[in-house]
């Protein structure tokens, strides 16, 4: 009896830790069309999307590369 409910035990362990590990379906970043930025380096910004931008310097003001 004590054998059968240790290996209850064992058996419902192994399917809970089996599927704690699967994963769900890979979420999808969804980007936004924006125009601000912020600059961090002399030539170099991020965009509201947090990626990493060019940057020129026109008439004392940073711009994006085009």
């Amino acid at each position: 009896m004590v054998r059968s409910v240790v290996i209850l035990i064992v058996v419902l362990s192994t399917f809970l830790l089996v599927g704690a590990n699967q994963k769900n379906s890979p979420t999808k970043v969804v980007k936004r069309n924006c125009n601000g930025y912020s600059v961090i380096e002399v030539d170099k910004g991020i965009d509201c999307n947090g990626d990493t931008i060019k940057l020129i310097k026109i008439n004392g003001y940073f711009e994006r590369v085009r």
